[in-house]
């Protein structure tokens, strides 16, 4: 329900900014979309279809390291499959070289935020959140298992073009083999492991005294809390050999990180979107207390005196994320039979290890119409154009649809200058950012998807009166529109003349995925949701 007052209030916004646009800089137009609708005689403004051909095509494997949003668990899509996230990642000491006498844990704790909303904060300090970024069934859970990772995690590849070492979605057998066998969340409470659940609630950290009560000592957002196994910690790194926490190069690798692993439980589907940059393990120990001569501190019994020390390891440096997936048949067939030439009845866009689409617009003819005349040098103005994507109900009758979607040039790997152009923000929400732009999912009056327009204008004025190269324009998920970065293809494919290297991070970091109607007429296509370029235009007096 959040969702769809944001994008309400979106469109609103987005609505009254294109109102007070003044064209200063553009030698044409601009009206908002939402004004026009489908009255092509508005103030002498006409439409006119272009041509539009969309088809899609599968990413095979994708490169997931280093990724600023990694998703963790299972998540059974209806129409696409099912998807399980396991993730590795390095950690890193936040304070190299501790000092280390005859330490002495007394706990172990992992702590990964999640992302989440301030709700309210009552008089007793305790508060209410609600959780963004988790997908699957109301408590769904998972059998989440960490271990030591084994395999070291590289930043180079001499071997490679660019010298950056990539792993990909599909790398789970490399890593595999050097997975460890210790279960380091081994905690008593299956909360903790064999049903772990992505919870809502505040973190109480409390503390037993030696009267058996217990102390609040810290609260934490809602995120991942699990004690972890005090005999591991103790044995790497208070028995560590000599050096290994000299520094951190030295440091990631003897200590290699941390292995998410994840099972599903029965027929449950939980699965979360989380920064684990921001998650740390934290050794809280005692030691023995030192003099400014670095000899034991004697009490006055003539005991050695104890202190309370913390180490902290951040889980930073090189990560991974591993896809396994169990697709529908129906997916697979859809990516595997496109047609470029003719266009799809149905475009299959998934994220992750998933699909993209492609476009191709404006054929010779349309650029007839469009471009200035060769004679007169008399030329249409054009005021907006548009892609609307209507969702194939019947198709997502069961499956939730992803807030947004993405388009972007294919050959330069950048997103269109429609979107550079629009700096509208949405304070309450960052996904909903660059409103104007669009590709954000609009409901219809039931309160169901039905569709996203995303905005082209500057796109399609360049091509025609800039003579802009007509690229191939791509279609994508997006977790994140201000995520603009690339990751690699492990097999790079071509469609017309352009190679298709990559796909953007922020579908990579999605297990979303829709169904749209495409470009290709058909008698399971409405004529109305077929994908269209829209222009409004008017003609000089």
């Amino acid at each position: 329900m959040k969702s769809r007052i944001l994008n309400k209030l979106a469109v609103a916004l987005g609505t009254v900014a294109l109102v007070s646009v003044i064209a200063c800089d553009y030698d044409y137009n601009e009206v908002g979309s939402d004004i026009i609708q489908d009255d092509v005689h508005h103030n002498g403004i006409e439409k006119y279809v272009a041509n539009a051909v969309a088809f899609d095509k599968s990413t095979g494997s994708v490169q997931t390291n280093n990724m600023p949003i990694n998703s963790l668990g299972v998540y059974d899509n209806p129409v696409f499959g099912k998807t399980i996230s396991r993730f590795v990642t390095q950690v890193a000491l936040a304070s190299e070289n501790p000092t280390l006498t005859n330490p002495v844990i007394d706990t172990v704790y992992l702590y990964v935020p999640y992302f989440s909303n301030l709700e309210s904060t009552d008089t007793d300090g305790e508060s209410t959140y609600t959780l963004d970024s988790i997908f699957g069934g109301e408590n769904g859970k998972i059998k989440l298992n960490i271990f030591e990772n084994g395999y070291y995690l590289r930043s180079t590849d001499p071997g490679s073009e660019d010298g950056v070492q990539k792993y990909y979605s599909d790398d789970r057998s490399l890593i595999d083999t050097y997975k460890g066998s210790v279960l380091l969340n081994n905690s008593a409470n299956p909360d903790e492991n064999n049903e772990f659940s992505f919870s809502e609630a505040e973190i109480d950290r409390r503390v037993t005294l030696e009267d058996g009560s217990e102390k609040l000592v810290e609260r934490f957002a809602p995120g991942m809390y699990l004690q972890l196994n005090k005999d591991f910690f103790t044995e790497k790194m208070f028995n560590a050999p000599e050096g290994s926490l000299v520094n951190n190069n030295v440091f990631k690798d003897y200590f290699r990180g941390l292995y998410f692993d994840v099972e599903q439980v029965g027929s449950d589907s939980a699965m979360g979107m989380m920064d684990f940059t921001d998650g740390k393990i934290v050794i809280l120990y005692t030691d023995t207390k030192l003099g400014t001569d670095g000899e034991p501190v004697l009490d006055e019994e003539g005991n050695v005196e104890t202190i309370s020390k913390t180490i902290t390891l951040n889980l930073t440096g090189n990560t991974v994320n591993l896809f396994d997936n169990t697709y529908n048949d129906t997916f697979t067939s859809a990516i595997s039979s496109s047609d470029e030439v003719e266009g799809d009845e149905r475009l299959y866009v998934k994220g992750g290890e998933g699909s993209l689409a492609f476009i191709n617009i404006l054929d010779q003819v349309d650029l007839d119409f469009l471009k200035p005349d060769p004679v007169t040098g008399e030329r249409v103005l054009i005021n907006e154009a548009n892609l609307t994507f209507y969702i194939d109900k019947a198709a997502m009758a069961n499956a939730i649809e992803p807030n947004r979607l993405y388009l972007y040039d294919v050959k330069n790997k950048r997103p269109l200058y429609d979107y550079y152009v629009d700096q509208t923000t949405n304070s309450s929400n960052s996904k909903y950012s660059r409103y104007i732009y669009g590709g954000i999912l609009e409901y219809d009056d039931d309160g169901e998807g039905l569709r996203y327009k995303v905005r082209i204008t500057d796109h399609v004025n360049n091509i025609v009166n800039k003579d802009s190269t007509n690229v191939v324009i791509g279609l994508a998920v997006t977790e994140s529109i201000s995520q603009i970065s690339n990751a690699a293809l492990r097999t790079p494919f071509t469609t017309g003349t352009t190679e298709v290297k990559s796909a953007p991070v922020s579908s990579v970091i999605s297990p979303m995925g829709t169904v749209l109607y495409g470009s290709k007429s058909g008698a399971n296509v409405p004529e109305d949701k077929r994908l269209k370029l829209e222009i409004y235009y008017t003609k000089p007096n």
